[in-house]
């Protein structure tokens, strides 16, 4: 699987060929469909070991701060190391494509919607801790959606740029995460359900 999530990132989806799969794992694609069936399933395990790993992390997450500036801090902290993570960039390639792929079968349709909101209630308690018991579902999926962005953003121009120095000094991106954050939580403030 490692080997999977590891060709899709440097080659991506469409490249990421059973063969060239096999290739990176140092073992026939015949000992890999032994054990998965198909590239298919392959993916689709991949895609639930992903989940997993994030869902793990996510339940684990507790939301710190007293503020509603020092929680969003602190949820930044926790989604982006997960949204921002290449691992998240090989399971929305997954997605996407077996998703809009005409000749994905039922059965891993099937399994593509299972896994859609496995982490759900979990990234629902962490958004309620961070802005309060009031926060209406608009917020928390405007703040949700607003740091996953932000995550994906951030890792998709590292992933675009990893072969150039960062062209950016880090007191830059810490200045533009800092304007983010503030913004984020200027919003949850008018929100009459947050706390101050």
């Amino acid at each position: 699987m490692d080997a999977a999530i590891a060709t899709i990132l440097e080659a991506g989806f469409y490249r990421a060929s059973s063969n060239a799969i096999a290739r990176r794992a140092n073992v026939s694609w015949g000992s890999i469909q032994y054990h998965f069936g198909s590239r298919e399933a392959l993916l689709i395990a991949v895609l639930e070991e992903l989940n997993q790993r994030f869902t793990t992390t996510v339940r684990r997450a507790r939301i710190t701060g007293r503020t509603v500036d020092e929680r969003l801090r602190s949820l930044y902290g926790i989604l982006a190391a997960g949204y921002g993570h290449p691992n998240y960039l090989a399971r929305l390639q997954i997605i996407l494509n077996l998703a809009h792929d005409p000749d994905t079968s039922a059965e891993v349709a099937a399994a593509l919607s299972q896994q859609s909101d496995v982490a759900g209630d979990d990234l629902r308690r962490l958004l309620h801790d961070a802005l309060g018991p009031g926060a209406d579902q608009a917020t928390m999926h405007a703040v949700f959606n607003a740091i996953r962005g932000m995550a994906l953003s951030r890792q998709i121009t590292d992933a675009v740029s990893w072969h150039t120095p960062p062209a950016r000094p880090a007191a830059v991106d810490r200045r533009e995460l800092s304007i983010f954050l503030a913004g984020l939580a200027a919003a949850a403030r008018c929100d009459p359900g947050t706390d101050p």
